[in-house]
């Protein structure tokens, strides 16, 4: 048991850290506004994603498998939610920082949930019943997707 407990440790160190590389990356871009790949968002379309699915997808998700038996979840739609939110005036810095507070506030609360909580089921209706460590890792991961395509 002490290798999954190390394991969930350096998950919740990384979905803490990524933000540091996810900032240099912003600020490495010469021009926010531009898209990243063709026909793709740009930096700050990407960081007000990123922001708005932790708030609206991820962290209630991760909250409702704590607080209730397995939870149904409903699909999200990211570009639906992008389409109808997306402000192109809100500053970046205030986005970013929005966002960095909840990456380190959601590991730090998961950091001292019991054991037997990571465990505890969640069903979506495409990813079937998954447990909070799946969430947890499904959001760092969805962090890093994004990271990498800014890397590029």
């Amino acid at each position: 048991m002490e290798g999954l407990s190390e394991y969930r440790q350096r998950l919740l160190d990384r979905m803490a850290g990524v933000v540091g590389e996810l900032r240099s990356a912003l600020m490495a871009v010469l021009d926010p506004r531009a898209p990243l790949e063709a026909g793709g968002w740009n930096p700050h379309q990407v960081i007000s994603h990123l922001r708005d699915v932790n708030e609206q997808v991820y962290l209630p998700r991760l909250h409702r498998i704590v607080d209730e038996d397995n939870p149904q979840f409903e699909n999200f739609d990211a570009d639906a939610w992008m389409s109808a939110h997306y402000d192109l005036k809100e500053p970046m810095e205030k986005m970013l920082t929005e966002f960095t507070r909840q990456c380190i506030d959601t590991a730090e609360w998961l950091r001292h949930l019991p054991l037997e909580v990571w465990s505890r089921p969640g069903t979506h209706p495409s990813y079937g019943t998954r447990t909070l460590q799946w969430w947890a890792e499904r959001a760092l991961g969805h962090i890093e997707e994004h990271l990498a395509t800014m890397k590029k």
